[in-house]
């Protein structure tokens, strides 16, 4: 009887040495945030020599389906913004436009990278998941968002006619 105690003793030692292993390694490998899953892809700490990176904060854009998964195109907001406003005024400005060109192209490199997100939000059609970069922390967030539909203002022309 005592044999049969101390071996089944050892064997439910064993098989919960294996299962804490298990889970420890698991939880190590699957990443806890968005930051920690971008920031092996994400090359945040090349932009620190940039003055006014602090200020930088440019943002993603995206759809994704109930597991994660990225669908159709992914946009740089602050980049297609300016271009929407390009279209009705071609000499329109944004501050930086070079420097968040090269953060977005960044941005997107990073997240081809990666499989899925860690985001499980059921999406409405006019909404989608709009994803925050803070280059000067390396820190990543993200958020839902309502599609703004663009708004052409029309133009005060007078016929003289």
């Amino acid at each position: 009887m005592f044999l049969y105690r101390k071996m089944f003793i050892s064997i439910f030692v064993g098989i919960l040495t294996f299962c804490n292993g298990f889970s420890e390694s698991f939880a190590e490998e699957s990443p806890k945030s968005l930051t920690d899953l971008f920031r092996p892809h994400w090359p945040y700490k090349a932009f620190w020599a940039i003055p006014g990176i602090d200020y930088l904060k440019p943002r993603l854009v995206l759809k994704i389906n109930s597991e994660g998964r990225i669908m159709g195109r992914i946009r740089c907001l602050e980049i297609d913004n300016l271009d929407q406003r390009r279209i009705l005024d071609p000499l329109a400005k944004m501050t930086n436009e070079q420097l968040h060109r090269v953060a977005c192209k960044s941005m997107k490199k990073a997240i081809k990278e990666i499989d899925y997100l860690p985001i499980i939000e059921i999406l409405e059609p006019d909404e989608e998941i709009l994803i925050k970069f803070d280059f000067s922390e390396g820190i990543v967030s993200s958020s839902k968002r309502l599609i703004e539909r663009v708004q052409v203002v029309p133009e005060n022309s007078e016929n003289s006619g």
